[in-house]
């Protein structure tokens, strides 16, 4: 692996580094939003909630034209 590393020039280095920070960052906002309790509520709320709106259109009757 560090041979690969050490072969790439620093433009390339930095767009890795880029992207490696970019993706740990995304891992630590994933992370702390399902640890807060608050979150883990709302999206259990809205997850259902979301449920309901898609029964209540599966059961009304679509209108649609032909093409």
């Amino acid at each position: 692996m560090l041979e690969f590393i050490q072969q790439l020039s620093d433009d390339q280095t930095a767009v890795v580094g880029c992207v490696g920070a970019i993706m740990g960052a995304t891992l630590m906002l994933m992370i702390s939003f399902h640890a807060n309790p608050q979150n883990r509520q709302q999206a259990k709320s809205l997850s259902a909630t979301k449920k309901l709106e898609m029964a209540n259109k599966e059961q009304q009757p679509q209108r649609r034209r032909a093409a």
